[in-house]
């Protein structure tokens, strides 16, 4: 089969902070983009682009929400950014699969790699994947709260799907 391209339909980014006191967990709901891939052979030439809108979130609460707004600032950068540069299959049924990439947001970029499961149809692609990632490494200092201080390494994990383009 071809390459097919899918357009991201739906998805979400929840990131998981750790704390002394209690974890916080926040979900950014905005996610588009495009991945291109042969259903296939998902591991040939793929590519993709995700991008997160970080100005919709929700902290789990007023305050948390106006702490991370402030800490965040997404007015001046509301898009954070994801280009695959490389998708390692793992296995083939499930698919399951490391994606290597940059993410780009806040005038900085980072590389990471990310792990996860998902499936692949001519029509659809599903896909969940998560990574470790330092906040420090995009200009973001841990958000204090009072006496609560978050550590700099959160969990991010994304989930999406994407319908092929006609």
């Amino acid at each position: 089969m071809a390459r097919v391209t899918y357009r991201i339909a739906s998805g979400r980014m929840v990131v998981n902070a750790r704390s002394s006191i209690h974890d916080t967990r926040s979900i950014w709901p905005a996610l588009s983009g495009t991945v291109v891939v042969d259903p296939d052979a998902p591991g040939d030439g793929a590519e993709a682009e995700v991008a997160v809108d970080m100005r919709q979130f929700d902290a789990g609460d007023r305050l948390r929400n106006w702490k991370l707004r402030s800490d965040l600032d997404p007015e001046h950068h509301p898009t954070a950014t994801f280009r695959l540069a490389r998708l390692d299959v793992t296995s083939a049924a499930p698919l399951r699969a490391r994606a290597s990439g940059r993410l780009v947001w806040r005038g900085r970029e980072v590389e990471l790699q990310a792990t996860g499961e998902g499936s692949l149809t001519a029509g659809e692609l599903t896909a969940t994947a998560g990574f470790d990632l330092d906040v420090r490494t995009l200009g973001v200092e841990p958000p204090k709260v009072f006496f609560l201080k978050v550590e700099s390494v959160v969990r991010v994990e994304v989930t999406l799907t994407a319908r092929a383009e006609a």
